[in-house]
């Protein structure tokens, strides 16, 4: 006589101290989800690189001949110009495929969402990670850029480059949480998240400096915006305005949209086998 086997009943009712602790011990899963995204783009490794490098490359070209034939790129700035668009593309570029990578991430997966037991956090957190990758290699460039046009790289960016990296894979991570969680809610949003991210291109201080704006209004936005603020302080590590206050205030919202995020999408994750 076949004795069925017993069924397995998987909760995903968790303590806060659990969830993150099973993120820990199944950490062995994160790095395949990693790796399987890396091993798609970096097949060919040489076309993976130029293919990492391409998008923000590009809109630094079209960006910076356009700003150069209207005259509007001879600014005040306290860079050159093409230095400081192509800082605040880099970090543009990454928030962007981080967060389009998490949705797709999400939805390619499905699948295996309701037939395997794995931390679903990681599946938001691999293209991010993934895309991290691309984000040093663009910095390493950004950097030899700077070297090449002459521009004094002192001991600021010893301080400045490591926390614009934390503070832009906070509230990345946090961003692509809170996004994930409504395009698992409502499909339909999800063909709003691309231009919404185009959008920020205009939104962000990607190619005009926030101290350009007069408006106050305009002004506060900035100042509670993290994501600004990491191309602030990248910007600082190449010799602009330090302002030690707004970084730590931006570090610190920075970590807030991460727990918001994860609080959000640990709410999702309990249905996510059901709504995907």
């Amino acid at each position: 006589m076949c004795v069925p086997k017993p069924v397995r009943h998987i909760t995903t009712h968790q303590s806060v101290s659990d969830w993150f602790r099973q993120l820990i011990d199944r950490r062995e899963t994160l790095l395949f989800f990693v790796w399987k995204d890396l091993k798609v783009q970096y097949q060919n490794p040489v076309l993976g690189l130029l293919w990492s490098i391409f998008q923000p490359l590009v809109y630094f070209a079209i960006i910076l001949a356009v700003m150069n034939f209207s005259g509007r790129s001879s600014n005040q700035m306290e860079m050159p110009f093409a230095l400081y668009l192509i800082s605040g593309l880099t970090i543009w570029n990454f928030v962007t495929s981080a967060i389009l990578g998490s949705i797709n991430s999400i939805q390619s997966n499905a699948g295996i969402i309701s037939k395997a037991f794995f931390p679903r956090f990681y599946l938001l957190l691999s293209p991010v990670l993934k895309s991290t990758l691309d984000l040093l290699i663009m910095l390493i460039i950004v950097f030899g850029f700077a070297l090449g046009i002459g521009q004094p790289v002192g001991l600021n960016m010893l301080l400045f480059l490591p926390v614009s990296v934390i503070t832009i894979l906070l509230v990345t991570v946090g961003v692509a949480a809170v996004v994930t969680s409504l395009v698992v809610r409502n499909r339909h949003v999800r063909h709003a998240i691309p231009i919404i991210m185009y959008a920020m291109l205009f939104a962000l201080p990607v190619f005009y400096s926030i101290s350009s704006i007069d408006n106050p209004v305009l002004n506060l936005i900035y100042q509670l915006n993290p994501i600004a603020g990491s191309m602030e302080m990248l910007r600082a590590g190449f010799g602009s305005e330090v302002d030690i206050n707004s970084y730590i205030g931006w570090l610190i919202q920075s970590l807030i949209w991460a727990l918001v995020g994860v609080a959000i999408f640990r709410n999702t994750e309990r249905k996510l086998a059901d709504l995907v």
